[in-house]
């Protein structure tokens, strides 16, 4: 269904009032469909800061924007109220997906998320992306079954309910392979630039 080149990157500076602007278009649709789900508005900070800290991240299509997600590594402590507590989950926490309101239905999100799980994979071999949403809203429960994500339960949640899912990322030996060597060899940089101050 999708017939652009699409490309998922990381947030610049200058996507930050895009963003800013497209949560509160998004959540205008959401209320309007009578959905309980919060996305937006989003405060300019908040993706000011996302954008500082590399956990933004922008859909582009034909020379224009089409969504934007935050996904970020948390901690298996701050997932403990929706029972999530296997200490080799490394949990990656996705939030904020949004794609234009006049592009959903397309194909979009699906390619979106391959490339967001794609990342993370490439961050974090083995990882896993946790997500959460409306359990009310089935259209998109069956949305992130499709793309790969297994529902881990229904939690309360401020007077309603929340679907949490989780996708957990394969573990390719050769990326590993490949991530840990070059761990190793900016260690082994580091500790010869030691050696030779010495």
């Amino acid at each position: 269904m999708v017939q652009q080149p699409l490309k998922v990157r990381r947030a610049e500076q200058d996507d930050i009032a895009f963003v800013v602007d497209l949560s509160r278009r998004v959540q205008e649709k959401l209320t309007a469909s009578g959905s309980l789900q919060q996305i937006g508005p989003i405060p300019r900070e908040t993706v000011e800061a996302q954008e500082k800290a590399g956990t933004a991240h922008v859909l582009d299509g034909d020379s224009r924007r089409l969504g934007s997600v935050f996904v970020e590594p948390v901690t298996v402590e701050s997932l403990r109220r929706w029972k999530l507590e296997d200490p080799m989950l490394k949990p990656w926490f996705l939030h904020k997906l949004m794609l234009e309101p006049g592009e959903q239905g397309r194909g979009l999100g699906a390619h979106f998320l391959e490339g967001i799980k794609a990342y993370v994979a490439s961050r974090q071999p083995g990882a896993s992306i946790v997500l959460d949403c409306w359990a009310g809203n089935d259209k998109l429960r069956d949305f992130y079954t499709r793309a790969g994500f297994e529902l881990h339960g229904v939690f309360p949640a401020n007077g309603f309910e929340v679907a949490v899912f989780v996708y957990r990322t394969k573990y390719d030996l050769m990326n590993s392979l490949t991530w840990h060597r070059k761990r190793k060899d900016v260690i082994l940089h580091l500790l010869q630039c030691r050696i030779e101050e010495q």
